[in-house]
């Protein structure tokens, strides 16, 4: 596995032991493992309802979160330190490339090489990977996975990008699952979630009140300035002041929008910090001022706790001791890839499949790990000017975007991002995402055990379209950049790969199948629509054929996202916790 595909997995940017069932009566509500609901997961969704839902100081929670409460490590809290939990999982893993190979001033090379050399040595706390199986239409490569261990989830380890979806993607969903999840009331959450810092042409589509403080860029650097020039001149789309408008979905930028610089001054904003600091819970993961949450940090959610076929509670693991978790109103999951392997652990899937491993069937559903959908990457690198800055003190890792539609197609619709990450002066990384690829992929399982890692397939490629848009995209698109950002400045050029492969219809589509990997954005498989057109859960996240079981994470997009995740992620996680509570005060 190459350093550059771990790379990639983080930019943009819960396993579940025994083989038996527990099928048991409801609890007395006074005990002390009982709550109105379990949530399984206080990730980027998670950590929202876990404070939405306690906001009253009547409605109790139980949360389990696999990894730790990291959010005050030195390593977590600073945002100019996100480049390090960004590319964490780079260590140990070759380049695809010899460095000194590269069409770069050796000063250069060797700075690159002592970057790398400088990243953190001890990551186990930060995530939990594996390797898909392997991918038939992509040089059989076994692309790595990631999940993001520390609470708050990957919002609190990757890079803060906050890159809202378009109209064009939010009326299928609406189309889909009905005015709940229409276009105004998505636009209407994110207003409701976001404080925002910067320039828009249009404020009315901004929340300025909400608790993720989003940051816009005021300072463009060099760096950001050249590239966003050279993609307005290649491609003839326009300059953006604000892609997040939902009026200005195509265009480049050299304004990037994080989510960094809140309450907390310079530190991270993350799900954790925005939902559950010190005015929601102590550090051990218990509710202040009588609020009725209590966190379990370090705990493996195992299956659901049935009782016929309503969901009562969860099993978990606590330091190698197996638990038991009840809810009087419900159990929400938020494990994000994870969701389809609970769900299967726990009875729900194919039937074929759990009767293979041994797993008693609580509702056959083949739906259940089908359609999974990630953002497809291919990283580039170009070399720069050393002279120019590449950092200010807004900056955390990308320096620009831009948001295209495949050449010669619909001008309107969203399918390529290329955006930019500055690394060390002379050189950056530069991402480009399909961001609407049509392949398919799955997660399942293998073993009853559900401590055994998921089979994970990404699909990738497997839909032709996909390689017909990154050929079209590389020899159109990138090879007009490329000349663009020479003729502005000579030092600007395509150092990987070899720009000659843009010419060359074989070496291009060879270099495609074996450098793709993944933007770990994944999404759709519990996807939230009928469910015979492939759903798993309803309109309001509930899950088919069972009972007080509720799916609140990008598991359930119904239709691929044109945005980033984490964005996505908050929104499910606050329109879901809507629904819960308008449902109980009616």
């Amino acid at each position: 596995m190459r350093i550059l595909k771990s790379l990639i997995i983080f930019v943009v940017g819960i396993t579940t032991i025994t083989n038996s069932y527990v099928q048991a009566a409801h609890p007395d509500q006074s005990d002390s493992n009982t709550a109105d609901y379990v949530i399984v997961g206080v990730g980027t969704s998670g950590a929202v309802l876990a404070k939405e839902l306690t906001d009253d100081k009547k409605t109790s929670v139980i949360a389990l979160h696999q990894g730790k409460n990291l959010t005050n490590k030195p390593l977590i809290k600073y945002s100019k330190n996100r480049v390090f939990t960004v590319l964490a999982a780079l260590l140990g893993t070759p380049l695809p490339f010899d460095p000194n190979t590269l069409n770069l001033p050796q000063s250069v090379i060797d700075e690159l090489n002592s970057f790398l050399a400088t990243l953190p040595s001890s990551t186990a706390p930060l995530y939990i990977s594996g390797t898909t199986v392997p991918q038939t239409f992509a040089d059989d490569q076994q692309i790595l996975w990631v999940e993001a261990l520390p609470e708050g989830g990957a919002s609190s380890i990757n890079a803060g990008a906050w890159c809202i979806g378009t109209k064009q993607v939010y009326s299928q969903w609406e189309a889909i699952d009905g005015p709940e999840w229409s276009v105004h009331r998505i636009y209407k959450t994110y207003r409701q979630l976001q404080h925002y810092h910067g320039k828009t042409l249009h404020p009315h589509t901004k929340g300025y009140k909400g608790p993720i403080s989003v940051q816009q860029d005021p300072l463009p650097t060099t760096a950001s300035k050249k590239f966003t020039k050279a993609i307005i001149k290649a491609t003839g789309f326009p300059y953006v002041l604000d892609y997040n408008d939902p009026n200005t979905p195509i265009g480049a930028s050299s304004r990037f929008q994080f989510t960094q610089r809140g309450h907390d001054g310079k530190f991270r904003v993350s799900s954790a910090t925005a939902f559950l600091d010190k005015n929601v819970i102590k550090p051990n993961g218990t509710g202040v001022h009588g609020r009725k949450l209590k966190i379990h940090f370090e705990s493996t959610a195992l299956k659901t706790i049935w009782n016929g076929t309503t969901a009562i509670g969860v099993e978990y693991q606590q330091n190698g001791q197996n638990k038991l978790a009840f809810a009087r109103k419900g159990v929400i999951v938020c494990a994000g890839l994870m969701s389809s392997p609970f769900l299967l652990q726990s009875g729900v899937g194919p039937n074929s499949l759990l009767n293979s491993l041994g797993i008693p069937v609580i509702f056959d559903n083949p739906n259940v790990g089908q359609g999974l959908a990630d953002q497809t990457q291919l990283a580039l690198f170009f070399s720069t000017n050393p002279k120019d800055k590449i950092r200010n003190k807004y900056n955390a890792l990308f320096s620009q975007i831009a948001w295209l539609p495949a050449p010669g197609a619909d001008p309107t619709v969203r399918e390529l991002r290329f955006s930019t990450v500055n690394l060390i002066p002379g050189l950056t990384l530069a991402l480009l995402d399909l961001i609407q690829p049509k392949s398919r992929g799955s997660v399942s399982i293998n073993s009853s055990n559900p401590l055994a890692p998921p089979v994970i397939d990404f699909g990738v490629l497997s839909n032709p379209d996909d390689l017909t848009l990154y050929q079209n995209a590389l020899s159109i698109y990138i090879k007009a950049i490329n000349q663009s950002l020479q003729q502005i400045d000579p030092l600007y050029q395509l150092v990987y790969p070899d720009p000659s492969i843009l010419d060359d219809p074989a070496a291009l589509t060879a270099f495609i199948q074996a450098s793709v990997a993944s933007n770990q954005s994944f999404q759709c498989h519990c996807r939230m629509a009928p469910i015979n057109q492939g759903g798993v859960v309803d309109s309001t996240g509930h899950v088919y054929g069972v009972q007080n079981l509720i799916i609140a994470d990008n598991s359930i997009v119904p239709i691929p996202m044109d945005g980033s995740a984490m964005q996505t992620a908050f929104m499910i996680g606050a329109n879901i916790a809507r629904q819960i509570k308008e449902a109980e005060a009616h």
